[in-house]
């Protein structure tokens, strides 16, 4: 069961981070204005409270915390890390084996708090339901 919550919020926090590029890469202008701030992170912080508060999902405190925790965690991997999760996407293997992923999950659990990482399990678990059913 533990490794199911930890694929559940790994899936929830990379299902997050999948929305949140896909979001930003539909309306370039608001990324590139961002990257063009005097506050890059605080503007990326902005951008995504902007984008996941259009959900209705969560809480403004709590897109306060998702976006804060996400764009702080986004900022400390290294281009080497994001290769690898793309080496792993691409080659259809899962990358919650790799130790730098699970150390993030745990400090994204940490950062989100147990309140948040719930309802973001749960969503995910909500979306991974749905999922099948659009497919029809």
């Amino acid at each position: 069961m533990k490794f199911l919550n930890s694929k559940l919020l790994l899936s929830s926090v990379f299902a997050s981070a999948a929305l949140f590029a896909s979001v930003t890469h539909a309306d370039d202008n608001k990324l590139q204005q961002a990257y063009k701030s005097t506050n890059v992170k605080g503007a990326l912080i902005n951008l995504c409270k902007d984008e996941t508060a259009k959900g209705n999902k969560l809480s403004a405190a709590e897109v306060s915390k998702y976006c804060t925790c996400a764009v702080e965690a986004d900022g400390k991997m290294t281009n080497a890390q994001k290769w690898e999760i793309q080496s792993a996407i691409n080659a259809k293997k899962s990358t919650s084996s790799l130790a730098f992923v699970q150390q993030q999950n745990k400090n994204l659990q940490t950062c989100f708090g147990p309140q948040l990482t719930t309802k973001l399990k749960t969503l995910s678990e909500e979306a991974m339901k749905a999922a099948p059913a659009a497919k029809n």
